[in-house]
């Protein structure tokens, strides 16, 4: 397959992490399904270009897109067979931690075993698998033969303390590369 074959074709996978909700207006939406994660309520949505996860509860919400998004901090990831990344969250009432692994596209089983699933097209899907403390999501990229899978584990907070408390957006979210 040449390079300019799929030119419009995405080539990073973009992660935010926050507090509060974003703009449902703004996003594709193509299937929603409310659950419970930690024993509180969550929704697990797949937009247009992703995904989004939330337990507003836990002040927690993740979006994942295909395009490039305008939250800060943002995480890319390659979409590319091989890659691996980390990303982590430290809400006040929530840890999570996002493993990212590029895996060859024969690598996805399927959306049988799903919690939500959507087809964007032959071989290309958004899936998202919800576990008693955590999610694992798939994101199938035929055009480069790539099955990016997300394995995302929550932990709840003790109560922050009060020099917790402070605002400081740079105490959110990290990065970690292998």
């Amino acid at each position: 397959m040449s390079p300019d074959t799929h030119s419009d074709a995405p080539s990073e996978l973009y992660f935010a992490y926050a507090g509060t909700r974003p703009d449902f207006d703004r996003l594709d939406v193509k299937a929603v399904h409310p659950d419970e994660l930690l024993g509180r309520p969550a929704a697990f949505t797949v937009i247009g270009e992703s995904h989004y996860v939330g337990l507003p509860s836990l002040g927690f919400h993740e979006l994942c897109s295909c395009r490039p998004l305008s939250a800060e901090p943002t995480h890319e990831t390659p979409l590319s067979v091989g890659v691996e990344r980390e990303f982590r969250f430290r809400g006040d009432r929530l840890n999570a931690t996002t493993t990212v692994t590029g895996r060859p596209l024969d690598a996805f089983s399927g959306p049988d075993e799903a919690t939500v699933a959507y087809r964007f097209a032959p071989e290309a899907w958004t899936t998202i698998s919800v576990g008693a403390t955590g999610y694992e999501t798939y994101h199938t990229y035929p055009e480069h033969e790539l099955a990016l899978h997300t394995e995302t584990r929550l932990t709840v907070r003790r109560s922050p303390a009060r020099s917790e408390r402070l605002d400081d957006p740079t105490r959110n979210a990290t990065e970690t590369h292998p």
